[in-house]
């Protein structure tokens, strides 16, 4: 009886065999009509297989380009004032824009609000010495070009313009913009981070003792910062705990320079 069982099985289970491991080709092929999903140790056929794929062109794809937020100039619109030219010469205009990130002028010749590239007139910082401009918020501002004057930073030559904030026989103050392009890191597996490109300004502000060419630049360790007034250490580290001084904010730091310029 029990042979008689096992001679009726056979031809079952060989075709059961056969069929498992012709769905199993037929799966490696990439030409199956089911996946296996596995948990564990169990396994069921779920879903349809990958099928037939055809050929695109990568111009057919949702390809998201990341835009960049933000800009390289020094100030948002267009703005007048004047360009002090080597050899003593001098530009007034009424429409101009200062391109930190390629340390250039661009003068808007026709003083329209969306200027293309040919009303635009470029002029290199190498042959500017100074500018001045009219801020509708801060009033005029003066850059010196940093190259031009032969100032200096750790004994490297400076670049770039550098914003007058405090002219004076003992201490000046200035300030100097930079550029910073964060690139854009979105995740779409996890749904998080930036799905844009972000153009950021960042300021860093120097002292400059008179008959000295070198910068020191300000940090935002006030024991350093102490450091900086020689003699006057004590009478300055009290001015600061009286302003609770912000060493990143221009207008405390002309405060404090300019206190300092007082003493006696």
């Amino acid at each position: 009886m029990i042979r008689t069982s096992i001679k009726l099985l056979a031809p079952a289970l060989m075709l059961l065999l056969a069929s498992g491991t012709s769905e199993a080709q037929s799966i490696l092929s990439g030409k199956g009509t089911s996946m296996p999903a596995y948990i564990g140790e169990l396994a069921t056929n779920v879903g349809t297989g990958l099928g037939q794929y055809r050929s695109v062109r990568t111009d057919a794809l949702d390809v998201i380009t990341p835009t960049t937020i933000g800009n390289v100039y020094l100030t948002e619109n267009w703005v007048s004032g004047e360009l002090f030219i080597t050899l003593n010469r001098l530009l007034e205009s009424n429409s101009f824009k200062y391109d930190i990130e390629n340390n250039q002028f661009l003068i808007n010749s026709e003083k329209v609000a969306e200027p293309t590239p040919d009303q635009l007139r470029v002029i290199n910082s190498t042959v500017v010495d100074a500018f001045k401009l009219a801020d509708p918020v801060l009033g005029e501002r003066l850059f010196i070009n940093a190259v031009n004057a032969g100032l200096t930073i750790e004994g490297k030559p400076a670049t770039g313009f550098m914003e007058v904030l405090v002219s004076d026989e003992g201490m000046s103050l200035f300030r100097k913009t930079d550029t910073e392009k964060i690139s854009a890191n979105y995740n779409v597996a996890f749904n998080a981070g930036d799905k844009n490109d972000r153009i950021v300004k960042k300021e860093s502000f120097y002292i400059k003792n008179a008959g000295q060419l070198n910068l020191i630049e300000i940090s935002r360790n006030k024991k350093q910062n102490l450091a900086l007034f020689g003699d006057k250490q004590n009478a300055m580290q009290v001015f600061l705990k009286k302003n609770n001084t912000d060493f990143t904010h221009a207008p405390d730091l002309v405060q404090l320079v300019s206190y300092y310029n007082s003493l006696k």
